[in-house]
């Protein structure tokens, strides 16, 4: 069971429950498409805070036919989160998993459904959100340190997976002062 929480409610689930919850908002966000950009921000922004909240222990667990086995996962994931301040190569993440670069690559993809680099982006754009809600530091900071090689490139990939420019996404998470 997976605890997470979410605007509404605090949940245990599986898996599967998690992944309908994230479908029902993205399906969401699709038919909120003509209403406005504000009921499918919504709906991502939820989808994205459940993502955010998800444990270590709900990464994939290993597949016995055609995916990393659960020591891997762990492994690749951690060395993943761990150098996401610099420059991260498939074949280092093979590596890794003591697998050659492209049977990894096959068994990444068939684990996390998504294939290597486009899941070092999205736990570089996790992290940077983190960031942004917890801090004020610059985005061309938070760019570096979360693996990026200036602002403009932060912000071509936050814009194209989150459809809104970090500033955009900081204000909108800004925390309510205090009266």
């Amino acid at each position: 069971m997976i605890p997470y929480t979410s605007r509404t409610a605090t949940h245990t689930a599986t898996l599967s429950d998690l992944r309908d919850q994230l479908i029902k908002l993205l399906d969401d966000a699709e038919a909120a498409l003509p209403r406005g950009q504000e009921a499918v921000r919504a709906s991502l922004l939820e989808a994205l805070n459940l993502l955010s909240q998800t444990p270590p222990e709900v990464w994939p667990q290993g597949s016995l036919h055609g995916g990393l086995a659960g020591w891997q996962v762990k492994r690749v994931a951690t060395f993943v989160d761990t150098h996401l301040d610099s420059t991260i190569h498939v074949i280092d993440m093979a590596c890794q998993a003591r697998l050659s670069l492209s049977h990894f690559s096959h068994a990444f993809r068939h684990t996390f459904g998504e294939p290597p680099l486009a899941y070092v982006t999205r736990r570089r754009l996790l992290k940077a959100c983190e960031m942004m809600r917890s801090g004020t530091e610059p985005l061309s900071s938070i760019a570096r340190e979360c693996g990026f090689y200036d602002q403009s490139h932060f912000t071509r990939h936050f814009h194209r997976r989150l459809g809104m420019t970090p500033q955009s996404w900081r204000r909108l998470h800004a925390e309510e002062p205090n009266d």
